[in-house]
């Protein structure tokens, strides 16, 4: 296989999906992680511990969820290393402390939107460093999950523009019409998940644990310009905006995903238990309902409880 980014022999392993600075309060750290992968359209969901989390018990030896191999080469690996190193020690670790709070200009907007804009960091740097996890996370789910987000001309503009920023050329040009809406939420860093979906498309909606992402590769509608028109971030600009409140408007996005995915796992789920037992869609969903009610055990997660009673019927 060729490196996702610049085309030559992927050559490296371990490679973070998304780096473990931007994923650490989600998962945990590195070799201590706790992760969950929720797969919705088979209602699975599959548990990763790190070698040094006491939890892990077993003998068995897990693919981390958010590390491949053979997706990047050697030399992309460490480039990447360099810029994600940057965004999160004058970033990832300083942006909620009061003690950095002039590395930081921080602006109110009419609307409500609580802006920063990092002082230290430019904003090509940061539209790299997002760039690159989009494309990683889009590439993955193509190669092993055959789900297509961008199109095929979005990516490549997208690889090339990586590209340029990791060997100093000027393929600028290639994102010159895209938009990012950088999202965090300066009040609590508990994060999200990391997810995305084909059926948001106008913006992409991407979850990166702490960060949540809009990407524009269209003009946005009348909607979409008045909401963000001043938290847009293009390769025209020196700094970036980063979007951190209220907490209110990022809780917004993380119900929104958190809702598409559950109900998808959960249609799935029933109709998968369907084709276990031969009952009725209605009589299953009775019976996942009355599952949680008897059980001893703690129900609070919806999807967890549903994959028990799919365990159950031998799936």
């Amino acid at each position: 296989m060729n490196c996702i980014i610049c085309e030559q022999t992927a050559n490296a392993t371990g490679s973070h999906i998304v780096p473990a600075s931007l994923i650490k309060n989600c998962v945990g750290k590195h070799y201590k992680e706790e992760s969950y992968e929720i797969d919705s359209n088979n209602s699975s969901i599959n548990t990763y511990f790190g070698r040094d989390n006491l939890k892990n018990t077993s003998t068995e030896i897990k693919q981390n969820h958010y590390k491949r191999d053979f997706v990047l080469c050697q030399k992309c690996e460490d480039e990447l290393a360099k810029l994600e190193s940057e965004i999160a020690v004058d970033f990832l670790q300083r942006f909620r402390e009061d003690k950095y709070s002039n590395n930081f200009e921080e602006l109110n907007l009419e609307n409500g939107f609580e802006i920063i804009i990092p002082k230290k960091t430019n904003n090509k740097t940061f539209l790299a460093y997002f760039y690159s996890i989009i494309l990683r996370e889009c590439k993955i789910l193509e190669i092993e999950d055959n789900m297509q987000i961008l199109s095929d001309e979005e990516s490549e503009n997208i690889r090339k523009f990586v590209f340029g920023y990791l060997y100093n050329q000027d393929n600028d040009s290639a994102i010159e019409n895209y938009k990012l809406v950088i999202i965090f939420d300066k009040y609590c860093n508990k994060g999200s998940y990391v997810a995305t979906s084909n059926e948001f498309e106008k913006p992409y909606l991407f979850y990166f644990c702490e960060a949540i992402i809009q990407l524009f590769t269209s003009n946005p509608d009348d909607l979409g310009t008045y909401l963000f028109k001043e938290t847009f971030n293009d390769i025209n600009l020196t700094k970036s905006k980063i979007l951190v409140g209220p907490q209110e408007f990022y809780e917004t996005l993380r119900t929104k995903m958190a809702e598409k995915l559950a109900d998808t796992f959960m249609t799935k789920g029933i109709l998968k238990i369907c084709k276990l037992n031969g009952k009725s869609y209605e009589e299953n969903l009775i019976e996942y309902h009355n599952f949680i009610e008897n059980s001893t055990e703690e129900m609070e997660n919806k999807m967890i409880a549903l994959n028990k009673l799919i365990e159950k019927y031998g799936g």
